[in-house]
Formats: structure tokens, C-alpha cells, sequence
């Protein structure tokens, strides 16, 4: 057997890295982050302790970590959604946006809890701000594409309608009318915008 070269150790490194990472997304969303002790993340992540250790300073800087990896997925995204057509576009935005609620309900747990204490981490404000402005100017380019009155306060309806929906089918579960808000919204936006 040869030795591993620095690309193998560099590929087993960010494997490690990823699964600490997934094990405290699932944690952090279900258990919250303040309840999650770095052992337990390590038991989920079937590693050590002192393995974590050698990857992440503390548990603030895994969520930090988590915070840069979700965020480095949203080119993937983008891509994802994207369409010339800007109802399309705004479609797939939204259908994308409640597949996610049904099969990434960790995701959306631990999102909503740093959002409701998005003052406790310094490294969190001020990017979760852009993200949402930026949202919002996305939103508000395809709705004036749309002709829809009021692009601007629109756009800002559903950011807010979407965390609205988000944190109700977190509470309510399977009783949350998932599809039919869903097609509510499709209709509404980009079926019969005006």
C-alpha cells in the first residue's frame, strides 16, 4: 500500500470535516444550538471529540463553519432556480424554497433559531442582513418584471410570508397545508401576476 498523498489527506480531511458539520446541522436543528454539547456532535458524527478538536476551535466556530458552508451552497442554488423567464424564475424560487421545508426541516429549525437570536453571534448579524437584502432585491427585479404593483413592499410580502409559512409547518408539522399554500403562492405570483 503507497502512502496517501496530500490531495488524499486534503479529501479525507474535508470528508471529516463535512460529516462534523452534518451531524451538527441535524443536532443543532433539532436539539438547538445552546442544548448541543461538541461530544454529542462527535457521537452523531461517529468521530472524537479531540478529532473535532483538530478541525474546529469551538463549538461557536462549527456554527460558524456551518454558516460558511450553507452559504457557499447558494451559487448551486441560484443555478437551480434560474430561468429568463422571470414568473418562472420566481416559481422555481418558491417551489424550491417549500422542498426544502419538507425535506430539510433541520435546516429550517436551526435557521429560524439563529434568527431569533441572531444578537448572540457577531460573526451571524450583519451577513444574515445582506442575505435578506439581497433576497429582497432578487424578489423585487423579478416581481417588476412581472408588472406587479408595488415591487418593492411585494417582495418584502414574501420574504415575510415564506418565514411565516416556514415557522408555522415547523410547528404544526404534517397539519401545515404545505401543498395548497404552495400553490396558492405559484397562482398568486406567478400565475395571474399583475
Amino acid at each position: 500500500m503507497s502512502p496517501k498523498t496530500k490531495e488524499q489527506y486534503e479529501e479525507i480531511r474535508e470528508a471529516s470535516s463535512n460529516k462534523i458539520l452534518m451531524a451538527a446541522l441535524e443536532l443543532f436543528g433539532t436539539k438547538g444550538y445552546d442544548a448541543t454539547s461538541v461530544s454529542e456532535v462527535a457521537s452523531k458524527a461517529e468521530v472524537s471529540k479531540g478529532l473535532i478538536y483538530n478541525y474546529f476551535q469551538s463549538k461557536e466556530h462549527i456554527l460558524q463553519q456551518l454558516f460558511t458552508y450553507l452559504n457557499s451552497q447558494e451559487q448551486d442554488v441560484l443555478r437551480q432556480v434560474e430561468d429568463d423567464d422571470p414568473k418562472k424564475m420566481l416559481e422555481n424560487i418558491l417551489r424550491y424554497v417549500f422542498a426544502e421545508l419538507r425535506n430539510n426541516s433541520d435546516l429550517w429549525k436551526l435557521i429560524t433559531s439563529l434568527a431569533l437570536q441572531v444578537g448572540k453571534f457577531d460573526f451571524l448579524h450583519q451577513p444574515l442582513v445582506n442575505k435578506l437584502n439581497s433576497y429582497y432585491t432578487l424578489f423585487e427585479s423579478l416581481l417588476t418584471q412581472t408588472g406587479i404593483k408595488n415591487p418593492d413592499k411585494e417582495a418584502k410580502v414574501i420574504g415575510a410570508l415564506l418565514d411565516g409559512i416556514g415557522f408555522q409547518s415547523l410547528v404544526l408539522g404534517k397539519d401545515y397545508p404545505l401543498d395548497e399554500i404552495e400553490e396558492y403562492l405559484v397562482q398568486k405570483y406567478c400565475r395571474n401576476a399583475t
